[in-house]
């Protein structure tokens, strides 16, 4: 059953006392912010069968410009122990031209065909050859998490129609839902419930102010490794399960031997309407790594994981002139505040642990 679209209620980190970064985030604190974006989920919980799944779809331009208008796009795998694709295309062109997905692992490739297939109707919308529109729309970029755990992966119920479903929603969604919703729903962080989250910064440039947004689906990290500002609250939360039940916690708690289904992944898209080019995108979607360690410590870059970010920027185009700066007196600050976004999107993809954890850690919230 797909689920409807509706309002997370859940709190955020901030709600609970934590602002990640010294920049204030956009209105929604959203990758929505950032001018022109949209993003729609499709979430399917199937109880008897033990699906609970979902697709999220970002279009970079809106259904109009997607495909039509390149942005300047540029990846980075901290451990890429999983699966991005167009991410050679984007790095030997610098740019993507069409929707980006993210779901779980099995889907990816029917997730690919749903995108090249929407891309295709559109330019023939607009009365273009076939083989004029695939000469300028890039291949399609679709990530992926594993979520095995909690869902019946095998099953493989993300087709076509619940891709075109998420594009459809992104017209007119008006909130990133976070949490268990669309590509996040049954993924696990840090010990914890984990899923899709948000968060968005203002930065100030020499002319005007640019907004940062990302979107995360977490699905990594070792609940020992677990940091909220910089406080070991996975570890603190170990040790007080372990005094409530006797030492059966230390065993649950165990780090797992290894492999990608245990240590898991997590996806990072950064958009920015600042007009950035390939190579200062690149650093960018380096900077990502370190707002993943501020909240997974350790567990960031292990073998089997799959730390994969993307970054592109809304702000200029290949089909455009370049505005005269060269981005070198805003990039320093977009690159801080790619660190913070991402650590304070990790948060909020599922509060509710965060909540857990002020309850159960006074100290913390202080």
């Amino acid at each position: 059953m797909i689920v409807p679209t509706g309002e997370s209620t859940k709190p955020r980190i901030r709600d609970l006392g934590y602002a990640p970064g010294r920049f204030p985030p956009g209105p929604q604190n959203s990758i929505l912010d950032v001018d022109g974006i949209q993003v729609g989920q499709v979430t399917i919980h199937e109880e008897q069968r033990g699906i609970h799944t979902g697709v999220t779809v970002i279009l970079p331009r809106g259904p109009e410009e997607t495909a039509l208008s390149p942005c300047y796009a540029a990846t980075h795998g901290l451990n890429a122990a999983g699966e991005m694709t167009g991410a050679h295309m984007i790095y030997e062109w610098g740019h993507l031209a069409c929707p980006i997905a993210i779901t779980n692992t099995v889907s990816i490739g029917k997730v690919y065909d749903a995108l090249f297939l929407w891309c295709m109707k559109q330019s023939r919308k607009r009365g273009e050859n076939d083989l004029e529109a695939l000469r300028r729309f890039t291949i399609p970029v679709v990530a992926e998490t594993f979520d095995g755990y909690l869902n019946d992966i095998c099953a493989s119920v993300i087709d076509r129609d619940v891709v075109n479903k998420a594009i459809a929603a992104a017209q007119h969604q008006p909130k990133v839902l976070e949490g268990n919703h669309g590509g996040g729903t049954a993924m696990i962080c840090s010990g914890y419930k984990g899923g899709t989250g948000t968060s968005s910064r203002v930065v100030p440039g020499p002319q005007k102010n640019y907004t940062l947004g990302v979107v995360v689906q977490a699905n990594h990290g070792g609940r020992p490794d677990l940091r909220i500002a910089d406080v070991p609250v996975g570890r603190l939360l170990m040790e007080e399960d372990r005094r409530r039940s006797a030492g059966e916690a230390e065993k649950k708690d165990a780090a797992p031997e290894g492999g990608k289904a245990m240590e898991g992944s997590i996806i990072v898209v950064i958009a920015t309407d600042a007009p950035l080019l390939p190579h200062q995108l690149k650093r960018l979607a380096q900077h990502a790594g370190m707002g993943v360690a501020q909240v997974s410590g350790h567990s960031a870059g292990r073998n089997f994981s799959g730390e994969i970010f993307l970054a592109f920027s809304t702000g200029t185009s290949p089909n455009k002139l370049a505005e005269a700066s060269n981005g070198m007196s805003y990039l320093p600050p977009v690159e801080t505040q790619g660190v913070d976004t991402t650590e304070s999107a990790m948060y909020d993809n599922a509060a509710f642990f965060m909540f857990l954890s002020l309850i159960e850690c006074p100290r913390i919230a202080l």
